[in-house]
This record gives structure tokens, sequence and C-alpha cells, in this order.
């Protein structure tokens, strides 16, 4: 006679929940260094466009991914909608501001997330003509595909003189946690 061995089941298979979010901070800087415009710290709209192409394909290792490489302003301080490709009265896609710096910060064991920053400056001629400009949002996207932005928002407007600089710090926090 063989004895068989009690299986142990689980009353519920674990719930694992994944977030990602945005934050951006947008700065008008005057030649002398005094910041004389803050957004403060404002949270992000993340696309579908873009939850499927710098998320979905990359993590499936996708030719049609995209990273993150390029920070752009807009003039319009409308809503980004969810199924948008551009920002709202985006300045011209040359005019996009490289990356000056990407930061990764990991946190093993916490429920803090991890955290990608990018930091990027637009010089005072590089979307301000001999007019004033109005900044009113920003948005992140990539080099590659420039038809589609990956997140964005919009701030409270400023109007730019032609010799000031826009500094933005833009986090993308990356959650998971189980139940």
């Amino acid at each position: 006679m063989q004895k068989q061995m009690a299986v142990t089941r689980r009353k519920k298979n674990p719930k694992v929940n994944m977030a990602v979010e945005g934050f951006y901070r947008v700065n008008i800087v005057d030649p002398d260094g005094r910041v004389k415009g803050d957004s403060g710290w404002q949270h992000n709209l993340i696309t579908s466009g873009g939850l499927t192409a710098y998320v979905t394909y990359l993590f499936g290792g996708s030719a049609g991914s995209s990273l993150c490489n390029r920070m752009q302003l807009g003039s319009l301080q409308s809503a980004l909608a969810s199924d948008a490709s551009s920002l709202p009265g985006e300045y011209g896609k040359s005019l996009m501001a490289t990356f000056a710096s990407t930061q990764i910060t990991t946190r093993a064991g916490s429920t803090a997330g991890d955290t990608v920053r990018f930091l990027a400056t637009f010089v005072s001629n590089s979307i301000i003509s001999t007019t004033q400009q109005t900044i009113a949002c920003i948005g992140l996207y990539a080099t590659t595909n420039q038809s589609s932005i990956f997140c964005g928002g919009s701030f409270a407007s400023s109007t730019l003189g032609n010799s000031q600089a826009v500094n933005c710090s833009y986090d993308v926090v990356f959650l998971a946690s189980t139940s």
C-alpha cells in the first residue's frame, strides 16, 4: 500500500502590482543663475502609445521599442490626452533637448521603487527667437520614434525672455509590490 503525500494548496494566488509614474519640474533661469520661474514638481501622464513603445515593446525585446533620449517643450497649457502622439503646441522636433544627464536609482527590498531621472537644459536661443515665447508643457521622446511621446504634462504657462534658459528635471518611477 502506497502512502499518498498531502498537497498544500494556496488559498489565493499572490497578487502582483506594478506601476510606472512620472514627475517633472521646469525652472526658468536668468543669465546670472537666479531662478525666475519654478513649476514645482508636477505629476505626468504616460500615453497609451508611450506605454506600448517605451515599456511593453522594450520588455518584450521588440524591434519596435523606443528609449527616451530627448525632452521637448510646448506652448499650450492643455491636458495631454491618453492617446496623444505629441505635446500640445510643441516647438519643432529640431529643438528637442538631448539629456544632459540620466541617473538611475534602485532601492532593493524597498517599496519606494526605482527611479530614472532625466535632466536637460534648453539654452536661451534654442527655443527662443528675438521675441518672447511661452512654455506650458513638457514631454519625453525618443530620437527614433519622434512621432510618439512617452509621457508629458502641463504647468502654469510662463513667458521666456530671450536671454533666459530652461532647466528641466523629469523622474520616471517604477513601483512593484506583492500581496
